[in-house]
């Protein structure tokens, strides 16, 4: 059986392996981990947008 991958214990920018890591934080808008590589960069800036775009994939409105 493989082991299934837990976002939450890796860089949601990076996708670094945080499970071992004493050095993570939160990134505010997410809620996503992420490493002090990332923390604060513009790659960061651009994960966080495409993570919050992709919310409302496959949703459709019914208040027409």
């Amino acid at each position: 059986m493989s082991e299934q991958k837990n976002i939450m214990q890796e860089c949601f920018v990076c996708k670094k392996d945080l499970s071992q890591s004493q050095n993570k934080s939160f990134n505010a808008r997410t809620n996503l981990p992420v490493c002090e590589e990332c923390k604060g960069t513009d790659a960061e800036k651009k994960a966080e947008k495409d993570a919050l775009d992709s919310l409302a994939e496959g949703f459709v409105c019914g208040c027409i």
